[in-house]
């Protein structure tokens, strides 16, 4: 679909004139894919880019097993599913999640990033330390991935590459859920270093609804693992 035959969704107003205008497209779905609600092309072809973080680290890494193998808590499976602003809250808990790992941020491959907010960076550099990896807001998936590659016992250099054996997971638990064929998708990198899949909106929207409401003839491994089915000490419910 062409942009312009895009629907309009958002005016920015400056005093009383439409400064911009910006188009685009939204489906809502339910698991088994039947459209609820849809404005403009539902099979508009985009990157899901942070969107898809639930599945393409939190879920990957409970279904693996790699959650419950070292530990891993509620607050860094939502770190791992999140963007964050590199405050101390999330920082410090990646730190730990690391070191639990026998990792430290130098395996993190996001590369360095400034916290969000200012208050923070100053205080930061006030006190003479330095930005890091563990300040990128995407360390906490990147932490997941890590994870999962000790689970897998690979090697985590390199885990960024898209054929790497914790990728090459992602990328199958991705089409999986979404269902979609990521084969021949077009391929692209995010701002975090991670390969990105080009897919329809329709399938982010059914991956995203599979993972609130599990497909009942599913695996139990993986109907247990979506997140809702999560108990507080971070293992699948019974």
């Amino acid at each position: 679909m062409p942009e312009t035959a895009l629907p309009v969704l958002i005016d920015v107003i400056r005093g009383t004139t439409v400064e911009s205008r910006h188009r685009g497209a939204a489906v809502v779905v339910d698991a088994k894919g039947k459209v609820i609600w849809s404005l403009g092309d539902p099979e508009l072809v985009m990157f899901p880019r942070s969107a898809i973080k639930p599945i393409q680290a939190g879920l990957v890494m409970a279904e693996s097993g790699a959650m419950n193998a070292f530990g891993v808590s509620q607050k860094e499976l939502a770190l791992s599913c999140a963007s964050h602003n590199g405050e101390p809250m999330h920082v410090e808990p990646v730190l730990a999640w690391l070191d639990r790992l026998g990792l430290s941020p130098e395996n993190l491959e996001c590369g360095r990033q400034d916290p969000g907010i200012a208050r923070d960076l100053h205080e930061l550099y006030r006190s003479g330390g330095q930005a890091g990896p563990e300040h990128n807001n995407c360390s906490g998936k990147h932490s997941g991935f890590l994870t999962v590659c000790r689970h897998m016992d690979v090697d985590p250099k390199g885990y960024l590459d898209a054929d790497h054996p914790a990728q090459a997971r992602v990328c199958q638990t991705m089409a999986d859920m979404c269902g979609v064929d990521l084969s021949r998708a077009d391929l692209g990198t995010d701002g975090c270093g991670v390969p990105s899949i080009a897919m329809p909106l329709h399938a982010l929207a059914l991956g995203m609804a599979r993972l609130a409401d599990p497909e009942a003839d599913w695996p139990s491994k993986r109907a247990q693992a979506c997140p809702r089915h999560c108990r507080g000490d971070g293992r699948p419910s019974p």
